[in-house]
């Protein structure tokens, strides 16, 4: 006897585990026993389960199935508190009054009836445990002060609140918004201590939290519209059952559902509350709203059904045994295994002469730890440690997404039941995409900018070797070379020009905006300025044919091309001085893509009076390429190949002011996309310089070719004389006579 009963004590404090396990223990069980009361709070009307059959099967279990209470047998005292706080009251009296006074108390179901009996049991000294009782204020600060004996087997919200955090913090959402029912504390409650572990203990930004109520709820659309305005994607729910309807429905007509929200609601063991008659939604746009929501309730039972649980039996075998008894019973598992709790608290609570210690029963409710039908039962601080599902609408039912497990504090995906959802974003997510010229087309244009420069040096070589030549002097080769060198600037800019931050440092690149636009000025001003230079001798010599055939030496052609050069350091020097270049990334309009929004950055030289100083440098250009236009025109007749190129150079200037005028059109428009604007610039920079070097000397080389010697003089005066006399057979007008 004394073997048996310290078995049953190792027992009912957690240290026999091998029972649970499935390993028979032999007893001797006497018919009858000392009998001990235990009082029982049920509802018996209609809409409340009946938790008499759950409860008789316990105790049935517990005097047949196990060893523990020898010589003791638990007497139930049955009382209907209608769910009533008076009747709660009455039955609570008439327990205390009976004798003998019950050793504990299983249940009651509503909180009106838990409260104030969970007050006045703690003068008694009586252990009350609700099978059903879910309100939070049962889980407050104050709680253990207030309600020292009372205990609840069903898990409250501390457990779905640390559910609730799991599965955020599983899916790596930081930015969370919420809703609340001010007007329900059974709701608000458990709310504030969410909110206050998701910050604190999870890391997770409460973005809004959107309160609603019955007397206000007319603005449940306006909360919800905050929560959008915030871009919230992830909204936690704490509102009764025809609330949620209500929430879910404005959610609806704001747009706040499918694939990129996830509503997180509590759970209610029922779909019925989506069915709710609501003015403002169909049932299919009530079906659309709640598509893939998740729902966060306690279990009803235990997933591992082949588990041998306490009374060494299959857990499955157990649940159909009291489901077949009575299968619309949510609290049915939480009823077997709280009669069981209390039965192994009783054996340890005691003593020698059956001497009762209300401590002693107190302390072994504390330290259960045994497998019940519901998960391992375990309590701290008076709560449940249990087992919550997390179950997700999915074709029109609920089906399992994920489990918590509060006695082992462990979260876990059911990897089965995950298929055809994937977590959306927490919110739109900012990405900052540099823009950048692309590598092969930088490398193409630098590569044709680098044969430029080849083509322009072998001319130069041609220019200088044979700058004795007849035909080559005639064409001033000071000015040819003043061509080339020009033109060698212009390409090196274009390689300036896709140069970045992924190949210089930041400081360089305020030096590569100074080089490229004084290599891209100068060298224009010195190709146009010299081929302009060149066809104004032209001009000059053949459009008056009474002025004095004085020859017009290259240094007044040079004097123009430096007062030319001149204004340009004086534009480029002032604007360096008094509006220096800085290097600044520019954001161009945002992209939005799904949950994604891209913001393009582009990488500029900044100088804050910019425009001012590229619209002087535009003007004098303008000015130069129409003077440039009109020469060529009227010297259009003029063919002298070896004074001035005046054909070729013509051509030149208006392939000059035509690519300038595209390329400056084009880089203004497509300044923002950085891979068109480079190579249609760099294509205009190019062609039109590489052009302007075919025409000038290609001919030269031509002719170099054809009269190496240069020994044809005659030629040269008879295509001059023919030029003059084409252009002096032309109609005059009548003079007057002086």
């Amino acid at each position: 006897m004394i073997i048996q009963w310290l078995v049953s004590l190792l027992f009912a404090v957690g240290v026999v585990e091998s029972y649970d396990a499935g390993e028979e223990l032999s007893c001797k069980r006497r018919h009858g026993g000392i009998p001990l009361p235990l009082g029982v709070f049920t509802v018996q009307k209609e809409g409340y389960p009946d938790a008499l059959p759950a409860i008789r099967t316990a105790l049935s279990h517990v005097h047949t199935r196990s060893c523990i209470l020898q010589g003791y047998r638990l007497e139930m005292i049955v009382k209907d508190t209608h769910c009533k706080t008076s009747q709660g009251m009455k039955a609570l009296f008439d327990l205390i009054a009976s004798r003998p006074r019950p050793v504990a108390i299983l249940g009651g179901q509503c909180t009106e009836v838990n409260e104030p009996i969970a007050m006045a049991l703690k003068y008694w000294q009586i252990v009350q445990l609700s099978y059903a009782e879910t309100h939070a204020k049962f889980a407050s600060s104050d709680s253990h002060e207030l309600f020292p004996t009372f205990f609840r087997v069903v898990p409250g919200s501390r457990n779905t609140n640390m559910a609730k955090c799991k599965f955020v913090n599983h899916f790596g959402w930081k930015r969370v918004g919420t809703v609340k029912q001010n007007d329900q504390p059974r709701y608000a409650l458990p709310h504030e201590a969410l909110t206050t572990r998701l910050e604190h203990g999870f890391g997770v930004k409460i973005v809004h939290t959107a309160g609603v109520n019955w007397e206000q709820i007319e603005t449940v659309g306006a909360e919800l519209d905050e929560l959008k305005e915030r871009d919230v994607r992830i909204i936690l729910v704490d509102v009764d059952e025809e609330m949620a309807a209500t929430v879910l429905c404005a959610g609806y007509h704001r747009g706040m559902y499918g694939d990129n929200y996830v509503w997180i609601l509590p759970g209610y063991h029922s779909d019925r509350w989506m069915n709710k008659t609501n003015d403002n939604c169909t049932n299919e746009e009530m079906k659309e709203a709640a598509r893939n929501h998740f729902s966060v309730e306690f279990a009803l039972s235990r997933r591992d059904v082949d588990t041998k649980i306490v009374g060494n039996t299959r857990a499955g075998d157990v649940w159909k045994e009291i489901s077949d008894l009575d299968p619309n019973n949510t609290w049915r598992g939480y009823l077997y295994d709280g009669l069981w709790t209390l039965a192994i608290a009783l054996s340890h609570s005691m003593g020698e002469n059956a001497e009762f210690s209300h401590h002693k029963m107190i302390e072994a409710i504390d330290n259960s730890s045994f497998q019940g039908l519901t998960g391992k039962v375990k309590f701290a601080n008076n709560e449940r440690l249990g087992l919550v599902d997390i179950m997700q609408w999915s074709e029109d039912h609920y089906v399992p997404f994920a489990m918590y497990d509060g006695a082992e504090d462990e979260f876990r995906i059911i990897d089965s039941e995950t298929k055809g959802w994937s977590p959306p974003l927490d919110s739109t997510i900012t990405e900052r995409r540099r823009e950048h010229i692309s590598s092969l087309l930088f490398l193409a244009m630098s590569l044709l900018a680098l044969i430029g420069i080849f083509l322009a040096l072998i001319f130069l070589l041609i220019n200088f070797r044979y700058r004795n030549h007849r035909f080559i002097k005639m064409s001033s080769p000071n000015l040819n070379n003043i061509i080339i060198a020009g033109s060698i600037c212009t390409f090196a800019s274009v390689i300036m020009l896709g140069l970045d931050t992924r190949i210089v440092s930041p400081d360089v690149f305020v030096w590569l905006c100074y080089m490229k636009t004084w290599t891209l000025c100068l060298g224009f001003t010195l190709s146009f300025g010299a081929m302009f230079s060149k066809t104004w001798r032209v001009h000059s010599i053949f459009t008056n044919i009474r002025m004095d055939r004085k020859a017009i030496k290259d240094s007044k052609l040079f004097l123009i091309l430096g007062v030319l050069l001149f204004i340009d350091i004086c534009v480029l020097v002032t604007w360096a001085f008094i509006s220096p270049f800085s290097y600044t990334v520019t954001e161009l309009p945002h992209i939005p893509e799904d949950n994604i929004v891209i913001i393009p950055e582009v990488e500029k030289c900044y100088s804050s009076n910019s425009g001012v100083f590229q619209a002087v440098l535009y003007a004098v250009k303008g000015v130069l390429m129409i003077l440039g236009c009109f020469l060529a025109w009227e010297t259009r007749h003029v063919n002298v190949p070896a004074l001035n190129d005046s054909k070729y150079i013509g051509t030149s200037v208006y392939c000059c002011v035509v690519m300038s005028v595209l390329g400056l059109s084009t880089s203004v428009i497509l300044q923002e996309r950085v891979n068109e604007m480079f190579s249609l610039a760099s294509f205009f920079v190019i062609f039109s310089t590489t052009l302007t070097l075919c025409l000038v000397f290609v001919p030269k080389v031509i002719e170099l070719a054809r009269n190496p010697v240069g020994n044809e003089p005659r030629a040269y005066r008879r295509g001059l004389m023919k030029s003059v006399v084409a252009k002096t057979s032309q109609p005059m007008s009548p003079q007057p006579r002086s």
